[in-house]
This record gives C-alpha cells, structure tokens and sequence, in this order.
C-alpha cells in the first residue's frame, strides 16, 4: 500500500529518491511493476539499466536511514520502501527526515513499523502540499490538503484521505451517498441509526470457569431527513456513488424505488468502516482502542408515492 505524508517544504539537503538502510537488489528492482504503481511512484522509478540493475545488486546495509535510489526526474518527495529497512525502524538520529509527522504518537517508531509493514510491505511518500494536484482532494478540486498522514482512497486511487479520523470520514461519506440517492429517488422521510452490538467486557477461560460475556448496544441516530416533495432523477441518485454498490440491501431499495413504486422500506446492513483499508494501521489514530470497526446500521426511509 501507498501512504503519504504532506509537508510544507521538502529541506534542500534532503534529495529526492527512495530511502532506507540498504540498497535495493536486482530481484527488488524487477518486482517493482510501474503499471500498478500510482503516479506519484511512477514518476519516481526510471527505468532500469543493466549498469544500474548492477549497482542496485549488492545489498550493503548501512545502519543510518539514507537516499539509495537517487530520482533523476528530482521530483520534490522522500520515498521509504519497507524492503530497504531491513525490520530496523528506529530514526532518532534521521527524525528530521520525517517532518514531524509521527511527533503525536506515544511510540512514534512503532507507528511508522506498523505503516511500512502494513499490508506485507508498503511505501510512505513525503511530499509537499503543493506538488499534489487539487484534484487528489477527498473534498473535490476546491479542497485544501492539511498537513498530516494520508492513504489512497479505498474507492478512488486518484483521491487521497487522512488517516486521522479515517473511520469517521468513511461513515460521513457513505450516510452522505444513501442520503443523496434516497432523496433523489423522492424520499419524505429517511432515519438511519447505528445499533452495534458491544462487547464490553472481557471473555477467558480457563479449565472448566468461563467468564461471562458483557454484550452492551450503542444506539445512535447516525442521520435523520425529512424532505418536501422533489424531482425524481434516478441517474443523480447513482451518479459518482463510490460505496453503495456495496451494500445490497441499499441496492435492493434503489432498484425498487427506480423500478417499482415502493414506498416504505426497513432493513438493516452490516458496514465496515475500514472498507479494506490496514486495521492495524487505523488504530493508531483511534481514539477509542477497542473501536469496532464492523458495525450494524438500521435504515428506515419512507418515500412520496410517484402517482401522486
């Protein structure tokens, strides 16, 4: 997986390139597939040569964090590939190398351990705000990147999200999506409540004692809309829709609506809010460290009737 750190200015002294305890061998080298890379990684790898495929061979570790593969195209980032850092993470005596990015953890070495190791192996790119394109933005082309943690969107490679707050921005998008769609589709009424079942306490056993099980719910209004009567456009209620697919008990209303007359539907979807993304990689912005990621939603939407 792809990560990136947004800062105001790369250090002049700090040169761009792919950085790391050891050069990168031959056969690291030819599994690099730029196809599946994003942009921003493409245009950071040339192409190889076989004086350079020699060069990059010979796996001299070096217990400092420092530039391996220089970026001749001198493109503004700092690359760090978790295979060059050989499971050493400690960056006390390189930290300006990181920007302060990793300053709020309580073990920031262990934050950017679990970053790089996430998903078998993954890359963290610094770069400055600047050199992203508005169109990245989450928020469309007339957002603002903040300086921060981000990953690639897990609908959009195209899109960039932070990484704090991640679950909370993916709740808010997805509400946003089936209110959009639903009130396109001439919705009066929609409430959607979170009724996760918790378990609040712990569970062992040992020989024959078991401790028992402390199943709590948190209720909540997640949304809750009334609208007046509106146009029915079932290609705006689909159009840019990035999540609802899915969830097929949101399509089934969809579908029904556009297709039928129905008027009233309740039904109940079970949704992850890390949508594929690194659990372990969430948890470190989680406020809360037993959060549950799975979660069950309750929808109830009452439509207008198209005849009337």
């Amino acid at each position: 997986m792809i990560y990136y750190g947004i800062v105001d200015k790369i250090k002049d002294e700090h040169k761009p390139g792919f950085y790391g305890r050891r050069k990168f061998t031959g056969e690291e080298i030819k599994d690099i597939d730029l196809a599946k890379k994003r942009d921003l990684i493409a245009v950071a790898l040339t192409i190889v040569t076989p004086l350079a495929l020699a060069y990059f061979y010979f796996k001299k570790k070096t217990h400092d964090i420092i530039l391996q593969h220089k970026d001749d195209k001198n493109e503004r980032k700092l690359m760090f590939d978790n295979r060059i850092f050989d499971d050493e993470y400690e960056f006390d005596k390189q930290s300006d190398l990181f920007y302060g990015l990793f300053d709020n953890f309580p073990h920031k070495e262990k934050a950017l351990e679990t970053i790089l190791k996430s998903k078998g192996g993954s890359i963290l790119i610094i770069i400055e705000r600047n050199a992203l394109p508005r169109s990245m933005h989450f928020g469309g082309i007339s957002g603002r990147f903040n300086y921060g943690l981000y990953c690639i969107h897990p609908k959009d490679d195209n899109l960039l999200i932070p990484l704090e707050n991640s679950s909370e921005l993916i709740k808010t998008l997805i509400l946003e999506e089936t209110i959009r769609a639903y009130e396109a589709l001439g919705a009066k009424r929609i409430l959607i409540e979170d009724s996760t079942t918790l378990n609040t306490g712990l569970t062992a056993t040992q020989k024959d004692v078991s401790t028992n099980i402390n199943v709590g719910y948190e209720k909540q209004v997640l949304r809750e809309k009334q609208f007046g009567k509106g146009i029915f456009d079932p290609d705006r209620a689909i159009k840019d829709c990035l999540f609802l697919h899915d969830f097929p008990n949101i399509m089934t209303t969809i579908k029904g609506r556009i297709n039928g007359n129905q008027t009233i539907e309740r039904f109940s979807e079970n949704v992850n809010l890390s949508v594929g993304m690194d659990v372990g990689v969430l948890n470190l912005f989680a406020v809360n460290t037993n959060f549950q990621f799975n979660r069950k939603w309750n929808f109830e939407v009452e439509f207008y009737d198209k005849n009337s």
